[in-house]
């Protein structure tokens, strides 16, 4: 009978260390299983964070394009206010030029008239005083034909 209840300690004891080994493997199935349920939250985490970031840098650089397009926007109306006015007053100037040249061909011509009618004038004159001596000349001339006749 000693066999027996030796046989039988022999078991319990196996049946102890077999229950102690499952509680084991329980005890490290549970332990794996929270490791890796905090791993998948630390990686949640981990990628939440990444996303906001992602998210951040996104909204800056939309930002920025916004930013830099509203610049862009900005310098090109400048450059177009910039060329209508150059362009007004380029037209301005050529008007204006127009303007005087019309007005310096104008007193030209007016001189060249005034010049031409005194010029005129002296001429008219020079051939009265021309006539008036060849009048005079010829009334000499008669006068002393006139005495020949006589």
């Amino acid at each position: 009978m000693e066999k027996a209840a030796l046989l039988e300690q022999e078991i319990k004891a196996k049946e102890e260390k077999q229950r102690q080994l499952e509680e084991k493997m329980e005890a490290e199935r549970q332990s794996n299983e929270e490791r890796m349920r905090q791993m998948k939250e630390k990686m949640d985490e981990e990628m939440r964070l990444q996303r906001e970031e992602f998210k951040r840098a996104m909204n800056s650089n939309l930002r920025e394009q916004a930013d830099l397009m509203q610049k862009a926007f900005k310098e090109k109306a400048d450059r177009m206010r910039e060329t209508e006015e150059f362009k007004k007053r380029s037209t301005e100037a050529k008007t204006n030029r127009a303007e005087e040249f019309a007005l310096s061909v104008e007193n030209a011509s007016r001189r060249h008239e005034e010049t031409m009618a005194l010029m005129m004038q002296n001429h008219r004159e020079q051939m009265m005083a021309i006539q008036k001596k060849n009048t005079k000349n010829t009334n000499n001339t008669n006068s002393s034909d006139d005495c020949c006749i006589m």
